[in-house]
């Protein structure tokens, strides 16, 4: 250790690796001011050296791998290893991989904090024989090894900001506190000024969207189609991704489906991304598959998540367009071909399409009548609406096609995002690409019961929380990347969802206690007061509306209409998806991560797809 007096009256103590580099060359005398403006603090000294540009990060971790008697690994001499765990004691934190040396000896490689290098120092001297496993890099290296070991730790490690990796950062949880705490002291508002405002608020959020859906639901819009269908020498290199887990009552439907697409089998490639341990599954896709068809096992670290399986595709996709399906998907035979068209008339831009998405089974059920009603507003009105004027939409979870290039650009799927769709919309749009419909359909399968639909719902939801905090995680860097209008419709769609069914419940009771007279409010019944319940009554009213008017539309798209009952069930629907979003933020604390598996191959659908629009 070397002593050094500061100029604020600190006797500091320099770290054997800051001493180290002294007499490699470091100017003495910045050491001698920076330990003056660590406070006496030997590890803020070796933050500060690094983070001002005193050394490099090779040469500090290069120094602090020689104080400890440890070898320094550079960057690309190691792999990393996911297949095994190295346990450390609490205190020593930093990242940690596994991986094997070339004598084939399995170690540990760290790019520790300066704040736990006391830590492993005294761990050595503990257990001196554990230096034969032990390793320093720098976070880079590590963080290259990860990249190549797991293509689904890039979008975490390469873009952090990007990624529900996290739920809350710090400087959230600060905003947050901070203004919570200045509500509940009464310094902006008083409690029911503070009431009124959130009851504008809110009733503001749902009466915009709901007045969206009412001009789509009227408009009937019409997606994208091709002018000319390129021929077969024309037509691009085309992946298509289709992550299974546990659908081996759907796999030979499946294969029969997707081999029919109107596409050269020279320049298509279908990809099936099982987990390792869904042994089921491969043995019921294998003996169907055909020459362009492989199966991919996913391996590696990371939650077990659609998204997840989906980088590990992307890693090994060949085409210059990707298109993702799910388990009980039946797309029309001439998607890939209308899609390839389309890119190549549309602007490179543009990054993606999504076709169009429909039921096609009939149930006497709630929930499937309703998700059938839904499905149609949505894909068939709402989003061709949304499109035609440029403005940023949720992708479905399937028949999505990407430009390769875009999708690989913005970091592909988050696999810590359970509603990965619209999270990589978002991520898309703020690139500066736009979306666009396809004027193609997939067939799908509903959810036949509540506790199917509540679990898929319940995900979704989650998602759209995960994504709504990862996007207001930097307002001003969001606010500079897109323009004012297209922010603007983000916005209020991803805020307009999470408060509408968040309020929706109590608005709803407010309104029958009121109207009923069951409830004496005349405490509060000023002009202000009178005003909002008016507001709250309006929003309510064009929600069911709105609603309404988009299921009509959806429906009159496919040709026919909704039974009068399914319209007039509508609210029973938006209180159950209430029900949902509250279940979505209890999950988002407990197991954020965790993906909600929807059966499928449980509904009587026809041999069959019906006609396409």
């Amino acid at each position: 250790m070397q002593p050094v007096r500061g100029a604020a009256r600190h006797r500091v103590t320099l770290p054997p690796e800051i001493a180290l580099l002294g007499r490699r060359g470091v100017p003495v005398a910045l050491l001698h001011g920076l330990a003056g403006r660590a406070g006496g603090s030997p590890v803020r000294l070796a933050r500060l050296a690094v983070e001002r540009g005193l050394v490099s990060a090779e040469a500090y971790y290069c120094a602090l791998a020689e104080s400890l008697d440890l070898p320094f690994l550079p960057e690309g001499a190691f792999h990393a290893d996911f297949s095994a765990r190295f346990p450390l004691p609490p205190g020593v934190a930093g990242p940690v991989f596994c991986g094997r040396n070339a004598l084939g000896e399995r170690v540990v490689v760290l790019a520790p904090l300066p704040e736990t290098v006391p830590a492993i120092r005294a761990l050595l001297r503990r257990a001196p024989d554990l230096a034969r496993r032990l390793r320093i890099a720098t976070p880079a290296a590590i963080a290259g090894a990860a990249r190549a070991a797991d293509p689904a730790l890039r979008l975490a490690v390469e873009k952090p900001a990007l990624s529900a990796r996290r739920r809350l950062t710090p400087q959230q949880v600060a905003v947050g506190t901070a203004l919570l705490a200045a509500l509940a002291a009464g310094h902006f508002l008083s409690l029911k000024m503070m009431g009124v405002a959130l009851s504008v608020a809110v009733t503001v959020l749902g009466m915009l969207p709901g007045a969206v859906r009412a001009l789509a639901g009227v408009s009937r819009p019409r997606a994208r189609s091709p002018a000319r269908l390129l021929s077969g020498v024309e037509l691009p290199a085309y992946t298509v991704l289709v992550p299974l887990y546990r659908e081996t009552r759907v796999a030979r439907s499946l294969v029969t489906h997707l081999a029919a697409f109107d596409y050269p089998q020279g320049r298509l490639e279908i990809l099936f991304l099982l987990e390792e341990d869904d042994a089921e599954t491969a043995a019921a896709l294998a003996p169907e598959l055909l020459p362009h068809m492989r199966i991919l096992t996913v391996r590696g670290a990371g939650p077990r998540t659609k998204p997840r399986a989906l980088t590990h595709g992307l890693e090994q996709a060949r085409g210059e367009i990707v298109a993702v399906y799910d388990g009980e998907d039946r797309p029309e035979p001439d998607q890939l071909r209308l899609a390839a068209s389309l890119f190549a008339e549309l602007p490179v831009g543009v990054a993606a399409l999504q076709a169009h998405l429909a039921i096609d089974h009939r149930s006497a059920r709630f929930f499937p009548r309703q998700f059938l009603l839904e499905y149609s507003g949505l894909f068939d009105c709402l989003l061709p609406w949304m499109a035609a004027r440029g403005w940023p939409f949720p992708l479905g979870g399937t028949s999505n096609h990407f430009r390769r290039a875009a999708l690989v650009a913005v970091g592909g799927w988050d696999p810590y995002n359970v509603t990965e769709d619209a999270d990589l919309a978002i991520r898309l749009c703020r690139a500066g690409h736009r979306l666009e419909m396809l004027a193609s359909t997939t067939f799908e399968e509903a959810p036949l019961t509540w506790r199917a639909w509540h679990g898929q719902r319940t995900r979704w939801l989650k998602g759209w929380l995960q994504t709504l905090l990862v996007t207001l995680r930097d307002p001003f860097a969001l606010a500079g990347e897109m323009r004012r209008t297209r922010l603007a419709v983000l916005l209020v769609y991803l805020l307009g969802m999470v408060v509408t069914l968040a309020a929706h419940p109590v608005f709803v009771a407010i309104l029958l206690l009121y109207g009923s007279g069951l409830a004496d409010l005349q405490f509060y019944a000023d002009a202000l007061t009178g005003v909002t319940f008016t507001l709250a009554g309006v929003s309510v009213v064009l929600c069911y509306a709105s609603m309404t008017l988009l299921a009509i539309g959806g429906s009159a798209a496919r040709n026919r209409l909704p039974a009068l009952h399914d319209l007039l069930l509508i609210p029973v629907y938006w209180l159950a998806q209430s029900l949902a979003f509250y279940a979505a933020v209890i999950d988002l604390v407990r197991q954020p991560h965790n993906w909600s598996k929807t059966e499928h191959g449980l509904a009587r659908r026809p041999r069959r797809a019906p006609g396409s629009r």
